[in-house]
């Protein structure tokens, strides 16, 4: 009874909050298995913004799994997004889809895990995001739109705290001249 407690408040909490930059590892699910997380962060981009993001994923095949990303910043700025990951090895991992965060953007990113012991894993890579702006003119009118390039050096460490639930902490560092920081850390369970 308390496990199904548990598992449904999770769920709950996974579908009424929100998702991260990457808060993923380079390793992908396996085949028909559930991932749900919650991660309160901070987006520092000259000001720090309380952001709280829900994670969910599933393991589509051997090698290959989907992602839900859903986010809220604040009254505002919502963050939804979805992608497919690959796994390229044990440990490797490539990542595409799309989001829209006040535009419409697309993500690809690579990661790489380092397994420090058999429940703590540190990982790695590169995280591009392609955003479409909404261009305006004088009058405040729609002009079209600019195309714009951010790109993260994402770092975080996994550490398992019982067989199927693991604390994750991240830091994105931006790295280009658009875009921020972030750092975040939450519960993942793995069902």
């Amino acid at each position: 009874m308390k496990k199904t407690l548990t598992l449904t408040l999770i769920v709950l909490l996974s579908v009424a909050i929100g998702y991260s930059q990457t808060f993923s590892t380079g390793q992908t699910l396996k085949p028909k298995k559930w991932s749900l997380g919650v991660e309160p962060g901070i987006i520092i981009n000259g000001d720090s913004e309380f952001i709280l993001f829900g994670h969910a994923g599933y393991g589509l095949k051997k090698g290959i799994d989907l992602g839900l990303k859903v986010g809220f910043l604040n009254d505002y700025d919502e963050y939804i997004g979805g992608d497919v990951e690959f796994g390229i090895g044990r440990y490797l991992s490539v990542m595409g889809g799309a989001h829209h965060f006040g535009n419409f953007g697309l993500d690809g990113n690579i990661l790489a895990t380092y397994p420090i012991r058999s429940d703590v894993r540190i990982t790695s890579g590169f995280d591009l995001d392609i955003n479409f702006i909404d261009k305006y003119d004088d009058k405040g009118e729609k002009d079209g739109k600019d195309t714009q390039f951010i790109g993260w050096i994402p770092i975080s460490l996994e550490v398992g705290l019982k067989k199927n639930m693991a604390f994750i902490f991240e830091a994105s560092i931006n790295v280009t001249d658009a875009g921020y920081h972030f750092i975040g850390g939450g519960l993942n369970f793995y069902i």
